[in-house]
């Protein structure tokens, strides 16, 4: 798993939040966001990082 995906599954436990919400954040599908953020070695988009790392840092 890429260390960009563990920093942002990090964040998004520590913010006390789950994948539907960020999902709703970000404006994405919540179920396609969960596959992206699953515990494997498929990477996340950059674009989708890029959102997710906005979401989470306010």
């Amino acid at each position: 798993m890429s260390v960009q995906k563990d920093e942002i599954l990090e964040k998004i436990q520590a913010k006390g939040l789950n994948v539907p919400q960020v999902a709703e954040a970000i404006q994405f599908d919540p179920t396609l966001l969960g596959l992206y953020l699953a515990g494997d070695s498929y990477p996340v988009p950059t674009r989708i990082l890029k959102k997710l790392s906005e979401a989470l840092a306010n």
